[in-house]
């Protein structure tokens, strides 16, 4: 990654790229997840992979969206013993393997099965950001430490004897310490890139009372801390999201106009408590045409409150 740019967020130690060592307790977690999205293919995909403080792994990989067909492809495993020396630097679970690159810059991962195959090469197109760069910390109920990064995407992608060329925008997170899903109401998680150095993440959290906001902003060279975000958002019937708008007000004192459009969604529901509804998005940053992702957290027993009155309407 070769840029010129300030900013006074806190720079992220490379080493936290790696697999850390965890601890024993019930909600010890580490979990790194990739986005891809290809918006002018209608194609959308996920590779989501975790290991507990017991050594026991897994990982959900997806590829979803109209260009993938009605029903999304879709394989899980969890519950696999790995050893404690096994690292990011050749990371194995299943038909899944993980290779970082440059830490905190590049990253290849590959999985194969007879539904399909992906061969997806990350390389970051800004710094990673830490929620532990942010004076309220990161929630320690979300992990002890997490960070974002926006980058690129080369590879492929194989499926019903179709192969489509990655390219453009994509995303990735890592967390390490615990995860308590229990305490969170409801979050709005948004990535969008406009090009190589202009993009946003905010990530708006509702829990235990709270509004919580982390993110940045990266544009005109300079790198600020999210401060304020202001959302309209609109959702379908199913609560899906529909629209999501948003003016964001940054350490530096600028508002960054974002707006996006989901063009599908994949339910992920890693904990009985929660769904994740994960929506690929066509975006606009102060204008300029991109794309990014849409993650919306709702609690299960919200969404089944809403389907059983929908129900009961019809």
């Amino acid at each position: 990654m070769q840029r010129v740019y300030t900013t006074d967020i806190k720079a992220l130690d490379p080493i936290h790229d790696n697999r850390h060592k965890l601890g024993s307790g019930p909600l010890a977690r580490e979990s790194l997840a990739y986005l891809l999205q290809l918006p002018e293919e209608g194609v959308a995909g996920i590779v989501y992979t975790w290991v507990n403080g017991e050594g026991r792994a897994g990982c959900a990989v997806t590829l979803f969206g109209p260009g993938i067909g009605p029903e999304p492809l879709i394989e899980s495993f969890d519950g696999i013993a790995v050893a404690a020396e096994m690292d990011f630097f050749d990371w194995r679970v299943a038909g899944l393997q993980l290779r970082l690159g440059t830490l905190l810059e590049t990253a290849h991962i590959r999985y194969q099965s007879d539904k399909f195959e992906i061969d997806f090469h990350f390389t970051a197109s800004q710094p990673a950001y830490a929620y532990s760069s942010h004076n309220g910390g990161c929630p320690q109920w979300i992990a002890h430490d997490r960070f974002e990064q926006q980058g690129t995407q080369s590879g492929l992608i194989r499926f019903a004897g179709k192969e489509i060329a990655l390219r453009g925008y994509t995303q990735r997170d890592h967390s390490w310490g615990t995860r308590d899903w229990g305490v969170n109401q409801h979050w709005k998680w948004i990535h969008a890139q406009a090009g190589p150095e202009l993009s946003v993440h905010f990530w708006k959290l509702e829990s235990m009372g709270q509004t919580l906001i982390r993110g940045y902003v990266d544009k005109n060279g300079h790198i600020a801390q999210v401060v304020d975000v202001d959302i309209d958002f609109e959702m379908n019937d199913d609560m899906t999201t529909r629209v999501v708008n948003a003016d964001i007000v940054d350490t530096a004192g600028r508002s960054t106009r974002f707006q996006g459009v989901p063009f599908a969604t994949f339910y992920l529901s890693p904990d009985p408590m929660i769904t994740l509804f994960e929506s690929p998005i066509s975006a606009f940053i102060d204008g300029q045409p991109g794309g990014g992702c849409c993650e919306v957290m709702w609690t299960n027993s919200l969404i089944n409150y809403v389907k059983a009155k929908a129900e009961v309407v019809k």
